[in-house]
C-alpha cells in the first residue's frame, strides 16, 4: 500500500482554512490521482464552511491583491471588501458536491460584502441539482424558475478536468441561467469554457499533484496497486 499519512495546508490568506490530504495511488470516476483531497470537515462542520465560503468570496468579489490590507480587522475589512466589490448580482447559487452548507454561508457573505439579487423574493435561491447517468444536470420544472434569467454562482468541491461543470455550464446557459461565476475548493484548472474558476485552493498549493488517465497512469505503469476509489464525498479503501 502506497497510501501516507493525512496532512493539513492551509489557504495562503486564511490559516483558519485546512485542506487535509493524502498522498497515494487513488482511482475517481473518471482519473487516477495521487492525492485524496478530504474536504469533509470543509463541508460539514459549520465553522469550517463558513471560513471557506469567507474565502471563496474574497476570491470572487475582489479583483484586486489584498495582502497588504490584511491588517484591516471587523468593519474596515467589510468597508474595503464593499468597496472593491463587483456589483453584477447573484440571485442563485447552485452547489455540488455536497456543498449546501458552504453555498448557504457564500450567500451570507456576498450579502454582508454589498453583492445583492435581483429576484422579487431579494434573497438567494440555494439549489442542489440533480445529475443522470451520463452525468448531465438535469433540472425540474419546479427548479427552472431559480435559474431562467437569474444571476447564477456554481460552488463546488472540485475541479479537476472541468468535464462534468462543462456540461453543467452548458445546461444552465440552456435554461436561461446567467453564470456569473465559478467557486471551487480544490481546482486544478483555472477555467472551464471560458469562465474562470475562483478556487481557495490550486496545484500551487500542491506541487506534485498528479491527475493520470487509467491507460497512462505512472503508479498503475510502475505496478503500484490503488489504495482506494475516491470521489468528493469520501473514500473507500480497496483491500
Amino acid at each position: 500500500m502506497s497510501m501516507g499519512k493525512p496532512t493539513k495546508i492551509y489557504a495562503k490568506d486564511n490559516p483558519e482554512v485546512a485542506l487535509k490530504v493524502t498522498k497515494g495511488h487513488f482511482s475517481s470516476d473518471r482519473f487516477h490521482i495521487n492525492y485524496y483531497i478530504d474536504m469533509t470537515s470543509l463541508k460539514m462542520r459549520r465553522k469550517d464552511a463558513q471560513e471557506v465560503a469567507k474565502a471563496m468570496v474574497s476570491r470572487y468579489v475582489s479583483r484586486v491583491n489584498l495582502s497588504a490590507s490584511m491588517s484591516l480587522v471587523g468593519g474596515e475589512m467589510e468597508q474595503l471588501m464593499a468597496s472593491l466589490a463587483t456589483k453584477t448580482p447573484i440571485d442563485t447559487i447552485i452547489c455540488m458536491d455536497g456543498c449546501e452548507v458552504i453555498g448557504a454561508y457564500v450567500a451570507e457573505e456576498l450579502s454582508n460584502v454589498g453583492v445583492t439579487t435581483l429576484n422579487s423574493h431579494h434573497t438567494s435561491y440555494i439549489i442542489t441539482p440533480e445529475f443522470d447517468s451520463a452525468g448531465q444536470m438535469v433540472v425540474r420544472d419546479n427548479i427552472r424558475p431559480m435559474i431562467k434569467d437569474k444571476h447564477v454562482l456554481v460552488v463546488l468541491a472540485t475541479a479537476m478536468s472541468g468535464r462534468t461543470i462543462a456540461k453543467s455550464i452548458r445546461c444552465i446557459n440552456s435554461y436561461g441561467g446567467i453564470i456569473e461565476g465559478i467557486s471551487v475548493i480544490f481546482s486544478s484548472v483555472d477555467e472551464i469554457d471560458g469562465y474562470p474558476v475562483n478556487s481557495v485552493f490550486g496545484v500551487s498549493d500542491l506541487p506534485d499533484f498528479r491527475l493520470s488517465d487509467p491507460a497512462d497512469c505512472p503508479d498503475c505503469n510502475n505496478g503500484i496497486k490503488l489504495d482506494a476509489i475516491v470521489n468528493s464525498y469520501g473514500y473507500s479503501i480497496l483491500d
